[in-house]
C-alpha cells in the first residue's frame, strides 16, 4: 500500500502561524511588564537615595548621602551571589522556574523596607535593617536583569535585537513608575509617612509577576537541550570553557551600568547636590531621560538587527568617550534647555549600547551555561563599575572640588567597552572570516549542544 504524505491544510498552516504569533506576544507582554514589575522594586531605592539619607542616617548632608548611596551600591555586590544562585536554578531546572522566584522575592523585600522603623526612633538599627532588605534586593535581582531577555530570546528565531530592547524599555517604564511615585511622596503637601506607600506596593507587584510568569511556557531551547553532567555545575564549566567571553560580558555589564545609572540616579544626585537643584525637577528630569530612553531603546534594537550589534554598541561606546564632559557642562548651565540637551544625550548614549546588548550577549554562550555566564558576568561587571559609580563620583567631587570629574568616570568606562566588544567574538562572526584577530573559543566538540 503506497504511503500518502499528511500535509497541512492551508487554513490549518494559517492557523498554526496565527498561534504562534499569538504565543509569542504573551511571551513578549509577559517579559517585558516582569522586568518593568522588577525594575520599579528595585529602583525605588535609587530614586529615594536623597530622602533615605535623611531618614534613616545622622550628621552632615554630604556624609549622610554618601551613606545612603554606600548602601545603594552594597546592593550590586550581593547580586553576583544572586545570579550564581538563579542561573543554577534556570540553567538546571529551568527559566521560568528562576525568573518566578525572584520577583516574588524582591516585592518581599521593598515590601519591608516600606515597614522599616527610621534613625529618630531605632538609631543605627533603621540603617542596619536598610542594608539586609537592600542586600535581599540586589539577591533578587541577580537573577532577573538578564534572565528575562533569555526566556524571551529563546522563545525566538529573528528580530532578536528588537525583542531584547523591547525589554528595557519595560525597565525604563517601570523605573519611571518608582521615581514619579518617588517625586510624588516627596511633595510638601503630602505626610511624613508617605515614602513608604510605593514600598508597601512591592508585594502587590511581586505576586502579580509570579502569576502572570506561571502561565507561560518553558523555552523550546532549554527543552531541547543537551544534558551534559560537566553542566551539572553551571559556573565551573563557564569558567574552564567560556573565560574570555565571561570577562567580555563582565565589561559590557560594566558599561551598562555605568550608563544606566548616570541617567537613573547619578544625575538627579547631581543636579540635587552639585547644581543645587529642587529635588522634584532634578527628579523630573530623570523620567525624562528615562522615557526618551524607553522610546529610542527599540529603534536601536532594530538598528542593531539590520548593521549587528557590535556595530552600535561601539557606536556609543566612542560617543560617550567624546560627550561625557559636555554633558556635565551642560548640566551646570543650570538652565531648562542645557539640562535637557544633557538628559537627551545621555539616553541617547545608554540605549545605543545597552538596547542591543541582550541580543548580542546571548550568541557568546550555549544554551545549558547561558544564564549563569551572562547573569554572573554582568552582575559582577555592574558592581565594579555601575553599582559604584554615584558612590565614586560624589566621593570624587567632594575630594577633588572638581564638577566634572564624572565625566572622567564615565570616560574610562567607554574604553573598556572598547575593549570588551573587540576581544568578543560571536561564532558568527568566526565564520564571516574574524578568526584571524584571535583564537577562537567553542564548546569543547565532545559537549556541542
Amino acid at each position: 500500500m503506497a504511503y500518502k504524505s499528511k500535509t497541512l491544510s492551508p487554513k490549518k498552516t494559517a492557523d498554526s502561524k496565527h498561534e504562534k504569533s499569538k504565543m509569542h506576544r504573551k511571551i513578549l507582554f509577559s517579559a517585558i511588564l516582569g522586568n518593568a514589575l522588577e525594575f520599579y522594586d528595585f529602583a525605588l531605592f535609587g530614586a529615594f537615595s536623597v530622602v533615605f539619607s535623611h531618614l534613616f542616617f545622622t550628621g552632615d548632608s554630604i556624609s549622610s548621602l554618601l551613606g545612603s548611596l554606600l548602601i545603594f551600591a552594597v546592593a550590586f555586590f550581593v547580586r553576583p551571589l544572586g545570579s550564581i544562585f538563579f542561573g543554577y536554578l534556570g540553567d538546571i531546572y529551568g527559566r521560568k522556574k528562576a525568573l518566578s522566584y525572584s520577583i516574588i522575592f524582591m516585592g518581599f523585600f521593598t515590601f519591608l523596607i516600606g515597614c522599616l522603623p527610621v534613625y529618630k526612633d531605632v538609631g543605627a538599627l533603621a540603617t542596619a535593617l536598610l542594608f539586609c532588605c537592600r542586600l535581599g534586593q540586589g539577591f533578587c535581582l541577580g537573577g532577573e536583569n538578564n534572565g528575562s531577555a533569555i526566556f524571551l530570546l529563546e522563545h525566538l528565531k529573528e528580530r532578536k535585537g528588537y525583542a531584547g530592547a523591547l525589554i528595557l524599555t519595560g525597565g525604563a517604564a517601570g523605573t519611571i513608575l518608582a521615581t514619579l511615585l518617588s517625586g510624588l511622596v516627596s511633595l510638601p503637601l503630602m505626610p511624613e509617612w508617605a515614602w513608604r506607600i510605593p514600598f508597601l506596593l512591592g508585594i502587590l507587584i511581586g505576586l502579580l509577576g509570579t502569576y502572570i510568569r506561571h502561565s507561560i511556557e518553558e523555552t523550546p531551547e532549554f527543552m531541547t537541550r543537551e544534558k551534559k553532567i560537566e553542566t551539572r555545575v553551571p559556573l565551573l564549566f563557564v569558567l574552564k570553557h567560556y573565560t574570555r567571553p565571561f570577562l567580555c560580558v563582565i565589561g559590557m555589564g560594566g558599561v551598562n551600568g555605568v550608563l544606566s545609572y548616570t541617567l537613573v540616579v547619578y544625575t538627579s544626585v547631581y543636579l540635587t547636590t552639585v547644581v543645587k537643584y529642587p529635588l522634584v525637577n532634578s527628579l523630573f528630569y530623570s523620567c525624562v531621560g528615562l522615557l526618551i530612553f524607553g522610546m529610542l531603546s527599540p529603534l536601536m534594537g532594530h538598528l542593531a538587527d539590520k548593521i549587528g550589534e557590535k556595530r552600535v554598541m561601539l557606536t556609543s561606546c566612542i560617543l560617550t568617550f567624546i560627550l561625557a564632559p559636555v554633558n556635565f557642562y551642560l548640566l551646570q548651565e543650570q538652565t531648562p534647555l542645557s539640562i535637557f540637551i544633557a538628559i537627551f544625550s545621555a539616553a541617547l548614549l545608554m540605549s545605543t549600547f545597552n538596547a542591543p546588548t541582550n541580543s548580542y550577549v546571548q550568541k557568546l554562550f550555549p544554551t545549558p551555561v547561558r544564564y549563569t555566564g551572562i547573569a554572573l558576568g554582568y552582575a559582577i561587571g555592574i558592581a565594579l563599575l555601575g553599582g559604584m559609580q554615584p558612590f565614586i563620583c560624589t566621593y570624587l567631587i567632594e575630594v577633588t572640588q572638581n564638577p566634572f570629574a564624572p565625566a572622567f568616570y564615565l570616560m574610562v568606562a567607554a574604553c573598556i567597552g572598547c575593549v570588551s566588544l573587540f576581544f568578543s567574538k560571536t561564532k558568527e562572526e568566526a565564520s564571516l572570516g574574524f578568526s584571524h584577530m584571535m583564537p577562537e573559543y567553542s564548546l569543547p566538540s565532545n559537549l556541542k549542544s
